[in-house]
């Protein structure tokens, strides 16, 4: 008797594992993609190649995605990337959790040069932090994506990565 429950308890747990389970689809792909209007005037340049695509940023996109809507799954990619306008070399997926179809899109992330900010944010903005040892003052070298940036500290040579919510720009 006490086999059989356990052998329903566990069948019980893996169907509950197996069903809360996220299914990807391949809706398609893409030649370019926008939710903006693009101005032909514009000379627009390649920003960052094949964003979305790394196993670490759909690991990210699964766990946080609320885009339901091929619009918004297109802003949520391009808004990740400082600068960026619209997607060429488009992939389509949408991701079934729960009878719900969230979708997501990578590709080729295309905007103008030089004008890059992100959450007012810009490159060569002086800021500054607090850590342990007191406040610290830098200068922005890049911005990496929609939560961190590269800052080089005053009297160091190497940048390293911090969170926009974590930083305060700082006027000259």
């Amino acid at each position: 008797m006490k086999n059989q429950i356990k052998m329903y308890s566990i069948l019980l747990t893996l169907a509950v594992m197996i069903s809360s389970c996220a299914t990807v689809v391949d809706l398609g792909k893409l030649n370019m993609i926008s939710d903006r209007n693009i101005d032909s005037k514009m000379d627009y340049v390649l920003i960052k190649n094949y964003a979305g695509g790394s196993a670490k940023e759909i690991k990210k996109a699964l766990k946080r995605t609320k885009a339901t809507t091929l619009d918004a799954a297109v802003d949520e990619t391009v808004r990740n990337v400082a600068g960026g306008e619209f997607l060429k070399n488009v992939k389509v997926y949408g991701v079934k959790k729960k009878k719900v179809m969230y979708l997501l899109v990578e590709g080729d992330v295309w905007g103008v040069s030089g004008n890059e900010s992100f959450r007012g944010f810009k490159v060569g903005d002086t800021v500054q932090w607090n850590e342990l040892t007191g406040t610290k003052k830098g200068v922005i070298t890049g911005l990496t994506d929609s939560e961190k940036c590269m800052v080089k500290e005053e009297g160091k040579e190497n940048s390293q990565s911090l969170k926009y919510s974590s930083i305060t720009k700082v006027n000259k």
